[in-house]
């Protein structure tokens, strides 16, 4: 491999801005601001940062065995099809949260109308009914 693809201090930078990075993740799965399911893709994919970042020819030889004449090309496609990705998977997710919350709503309805129906029953049936506190008589 040529040494020469990325100056050296180009490298170190981006290793310690990756390492950063990482950390931050880290620490937000830790403080639990972030799910440690979500957090692997972050991970991993700044780990392979890390690793071209540390080797660049490892994307030079990707991109030519891809079919891409310059590797920064390659580059922006994977950054294209990562967003994508990522977009999907949020969307997925999105949908599966609204469906869940759709039938929690539909449940607290069902138990709401059996809760008042109950208290009709009770009204008819005794001529009292516990409070909405279960503490006494309802008004």
């Amino acid at each position: 491999m040529r040494t020469d693809l990325i100056p050296i201090e180009l490298q170190v930078v981006s290793v310690v801005i990756l390492a950063v990075f990482l950390l931050w993740v880290l620490r937000l799965v830790r403080t639990q601001r972030l799910s440690l399911r979500d957090s692997l893709v972050w991970v991993v994919t700044t780990l392979v940062a890390t690793v071209v970042a540390l080797f660049p020819g490892i994307l030079v030889r990707a991109a030519h065995l891809l079919g891409f004449q310059v590797a920064s090309n390659a580059v922006f496609g994977a950054a294209v099809l990562y967003l994508a990705v990522n977009v999907l998977v949020n969307t997925v997710a999105s949908s599966q949260n609204a469906a869940r919350i759709r039938r929690l709503a539909q449940e607290c309805a069902s138990l709401r109308a059996e809760l008042e129906a109950e208290r009709r029953t009770r009204r008819d049936v005794g001529g009292t009914t516990p409070g909405r506190d279960g503490a006494g008589p309802s008004p």
